[in-house]
């Protein structure tokens, strides 16, 4: 649907001061309608094509008749003025009308007009009956066109150029053809700790959402975000956090295809919301009629509040937004796409690097020893998210990675990647970043001694053959 609102306004903002419709009638052979103005009238004897103009309470109006343009009643749209414009001067009406382009130009008057003009087709020897403003009519060759306007013989050459383009159809037509998604606007908004805000939906309960919603006629994405933040939340996040507002930070474009959820395509603009500190959040106030519950919670913690689809939608966002550049997203993702790694790390002398945890809330097994792993950060590989992680997390190099062969533990998320690596170096030389309690290599006969997940005794056996070690179950 073409939005002619959005272009009317358009037209305001640059200075157009009467807005017209035109109809240019085609008959299969290729001919065009053309009318001709009755001599009582302004302009008389002057060919045309159908058209009128319109009256509004903007300045963007005027009922006097010039070239192409006649009177167009307020309130009504602009296809329906169309519609009615061809109705009265020719009594052509029902016709299905494509939009294909504007004119500028200027009436008798001096003021400047924009008229869009509209197309349709009908069978040769279609009856034509004329209303007063015209007095006599033909089916003219685009190449013979009687004495006209300039503006009138410009859009009928145009449009008969882009008509012998073999595929080529007005943009009205062309625009029924293609996938025309939904589009949204919304804020990722953390806390002061770094967890994500989410609000539960009021018709959903099982459906929690970013601040924002639909794009509405006239509106661009950030726009929208900011208006659907503030009616969600009761908070003006420009107001809120102006610095970041004011940057208008893009953190992710995420296109959707069309699922059982929603039948048609959406694209997502997400965008930077910035911090909430405990005092703007006190003076959060939901919709009821929207949202009945509202929390920050860590990536982690999400898992067991989303559904697997928004989860992983949610995790690419964080990932556009911790690399800190616009990320292209698809949902479904593509074959092989993965959103964090754990990498198993052995040393020729059958020992396994592990990494014991800090023991607090909101992250995955805490206190327990594990292998390495994290997050992807923007579009790295799993190898290049495997050696990162290694170099912050234990402060060396690992060689000879590759993915772990064999099916996935039920606890290991789909969107893991697991690999394995070797590591030739002195013990010495590991480093404890700035996450967990300790790193260190344990032999693997020893490892599930540790306090360590259950999905270590899926994988252990999978390295022991290349260790050279046995790997030593429990119940």
């Amino acid at each position: 649907m073409i939005d002619f609102k959005v272009l009317t306004a358009l037209a305001a903002r640059e200075d157009i001061e009467r807005i017209g419709v035109g109809v240019v009638v085609r008959d299969a052979s290729g001919r065009i309608l053309m009318v001709r103005r009755a001599a009582h009238g302004a302009l008389p004897g002057l060919w045309e094509y159908p058209g009128g103009g319109r009256e509004d309470g903007e300045g963007i109006g005027g009922r006097e008749d010039g070239e192409g343009i006649g009177g167009r009643e307020s309130g009504e749209g602009i296809e329906a003025g169309a519609a009615r414009e061809l109705a009265e001067q020719t009594g052509l009406a029902g016709l299905p009308l494509e939009y294909a382009r504007s004119l500028d130009l200027t009436d008798p008057n001096g003021r400047r007009v924009r008229q869009f003009v509209f197309t349709a087709v009908v069978p040769d020897g279609t009856p034509v009956t004329l209303s007063a403003e015209h007095d006599d009519q033909q089916w003219a060759r685009p190449d013979q066109l009687p004495q006209t306007g300039d503006g009138a013989r410009e859009v009928i050459r145009w449009l008969t150029r882009r008509l012998a383009i073999p595929g080529w159809r007005p943009v009205g037509g062309y625009l029924t053809t293609v996938a025309r998604p939904t589009v949204y606007g919304c804020f990722l908004v953390t806390d002061p700790d770094s967890r994500v805000l989410g609000m539960r939906s009021t018709i959903n309960p099982s459906v929690w959402s970013l601040p924002g919603g639909n794009v509405e006629h006239g509106e661009t994405p950030f726009g929208t975000a900011l208006r659907e933040a503030q009616e969600e939340l009761g908070l003006d996040l420009a107001a809120e956090n102006p610095e970041v507002i004011a940057r208008r930070r893009l953190v992710a474009v995420v296109h959707e295809q069309a699922g059982t959820e929603y039948p048609v395509p959406v694209c997502g603009y997400v965008f930077d919301g910035g911090v909430l500190t405990p005092e703007q959040q006190a003076r959060i106030r939901l919709d009821p009629a929207e949202h009945t519950e509202w929390r920050f919670e860590t990536a982690h913690d999400w898992c067991d509040l989303m559904s697997p689809d928004r989860y992983q939608r949610l995790l690419q966002v964080l990932r556009a937004h911790r690399c800190g550049t616009p990320l292209y997203l698809e949902r479904p993702s593509p074959e092989g796409e993965f959103e964090g790694i754990m990498v198993l790390v052995t040393d020729r002398h059958g020992r396994l690097l592990m990494h014991h945890r800090d023991d607090k809330p909101g992250i995955a097994w805490p206190g327990y020893w594990t292998p390495i792993g994290g997050w992807r950060e923007g579009v790295e590989t799993p190898q290049e998210n495997a050696a990162r992680e290694v170099r912050e997390e234990a402060g060396i190099e690992i060689t000879g990675l590759r993915i772990l062969p064999g099916p996935h533990h039920e606890l290991v998320s789909p969107l893991t990647r697991v690999l394995h690596a070797a590591w030739d170096g002195p013990e010495a030389d590991l480093r404890l970043g700035d996450e967990g309690l300790a790193v260190r290599m344990v032999p693997l006969a020893e490892v599930l001694g540790l306090n360590v997940p259950p999905y270590l005794q899926h994988y252990l056996p999978l390295l022991a053959d290349g260790a050279g070690q046995p790997a030593r179950r429990t119940s």
